[in-house]
């Protein structure tokens, strides 16, 4: 005779519950194989990337356009006749204004004769762009504002300076006739009527190779190159 509870009903024996329900489940639709369904994280992770697309396209469009741009960009090729060849005496350095196109300030320029090389440096410190002095007795240049110093030939020996000084493109001329430019000459054996043309700015690096003009505190070698104006 099988058992009953208190009031006639059987016992439980287990099995599938039918009875009522609080809450019934409602299923979850599967949208695994929607590719236009975007789920919280996959809407997430797009903002990320977007996000960082836009980031990186700030700085590296700036960045290539001023490395591109600016390595062809340079001054103007004027020359200026600063006078005959024999107003500069072997072995000396001569300091001098160079006239600019109107509009423009004068520049100075260290006019050095030595070792059979004619140099044109540029007295503007590449720091912050004061003006440079030049010690005779030590063949070198000094900055009075943040104490830069400088070897004979502009190399950059102690304090702030980024890089060398710049230099100027130095040329000789028959007779004084700026259309007639020889650069190939040697100021040893150039003509004694040779005039001295000075020409556009160009910057330098420790080796001396040329680049184009930076502006002071403007590195010419190296990623900062490019940074610096950020």
């Amino acid at each position: 005779m099988a058992e009953t509870q208190g009031d006639g009903v059987p016992p439980d024996t287990g099995g599938v519950y039918a009875g009522p329900r609080a809450i019934d489940p409602v299923s979850e639709a599967n949208h695994d194989d929607d590719p236009n369904y975007v789920t919280r994280t996959k809407f997430l992770s797009g903002v990320a990337v977007a996000g960082g697309a836009v980031l990186t396209g700030a700085i590296l469009v700036p960045l290539v356009g001023f490395a591109v741009t600016d390595s062809v960009k340079g001054e103007d090729d004027v020359w200026v006749d600063i006078g005959p060849l024999s107003d500069f005496p072997d072995g000396q350095t001569t300091s001098l204004a160079i006239s600019q196109p109107a509009g423009l300030p004068e520049r100075r320029v260290f006019l050095r004769r030595k070792d059979g090389v004619l140099m044109g440096i540029w007295n503007r410190c590449a720091h912050l762009g004061c003006p440079v002095n030049y010690s005779a007795g030590g063949d070198t240049y000094v900055c009075p504002c943040h104490g830069g110093a400088y070897d004979s030939v502009g190399r950059v020996t102690a304090g702030p300076p980024p890089r060398p000084l710049d230099r100027f493109d130095v040329k000789l001329t028959k007779g004084g006739k700026p259309g007639e430019i020889a650069g190939t000459w040697d100021p040893t054996g150039a003509p004694k009527d040779a005039h001295v043309l000075v020409g556009k700015a160009f910057s330098i690096d420790p080796e001396q190779r040329p680049y184009r003009i930076h502006g002071p505190g403007e590195e010419v070698e190296g990623i900062l190159k490019y940074l610096y104006p950020f």
